[in-house]
């Protein structure tokens, strides 16, 4: 990864909470293992207040993800290919946490993919 742009990871945390919400409900194990990744990560505690506002606000999947996103386009430049495979696979892994992905995860984690390769 290049330098630390505080939005890029304001938008893995938004991105995050989405993914664990997706399928309608925030299961503890998904939100857990989705803390303990984020606040291992360098700056990972941007991420984390992130997430921690989308959940207590309970925001909308939609609304968290289109928030995702738009942080990824505004700083497109600083987003290299690395960091996007990387934020790919902390996405994966984390949906993977419970050992139960559902088919709403599986989609998304496809529509993640497809989104960030394009900003």
């Amino acid at each position: 990864m290049k330098t630390f742009i505080p939005n890029l990871y304001i938008g893995l945390g938004s991105a995050v909470y989405a993914l664990i919400k997706v399928d309608g409900q925030l299961h503890e194990l998904e939100s857990i293992k989705a803390r303990n990744v984020l606040i291992e990560e360098p700056h990972g505690e941007l991420a984390m207040q992130s997430f921690q506002l989308r959940e207590h606000y309970q925001t909308p999947v939609e609304e968290a993800y289109n928030f995702a996103m738009r942080c990824f386009a505004s700083h497109s430049k600083d987003l290299d290919d690395s960091t996007r495979e990387y934020f790919i696979k902390l996405m994966t892994d984390i949906a993977q946490a419970d050992e139960r992905v559902s088919g709403k995860e599986t989609e998304f984690i496809r529509r993640f993919r497809r989104d960030i390769r394009k900003v």
